[in-house]
């Protein structure tokens, strides 16, 4: 799947009024993204695309986990069953 903001998949804002569209379409290219903004006065306005796209979610880093027979990451030179894991 295309990278949100881009060409295959720009960002999909509603908005109430010309004016707030036209700031975020302002703000869109400035940053070079892609985004159809649509002004649609009877709906609640949805900027959630905009918001991911701004505040990116944190990457989740996994510990790798160590095997029992694998070399004990403190470098003894033991396996890690027979070395740190007791």
């Amino acid at each position: 799947m295309a990278h949100l903001g881009t060409e295959r998949n720009p960002l999909r804002l509603r908005v109430r009024d010309k004016a707030h569209a036209m700031a975020l379409i302002a703000l869109c290219q400035e940053r070079g993204w892609k985004a159809i903004v649509g002004i649609e006065p009877d709906k609640p306005e949805d900027t959630s695309d905009l918001d991911k796209k701004l505040h990116p979610p944190a990457p989740v880093w996994v510990d790798q986990k160590i095997g029992r027979n694998e070399p004990c990451p403190c470098g003894s030179g033991k396996k890690y069953k027979k070395c740190c894991a007791t």
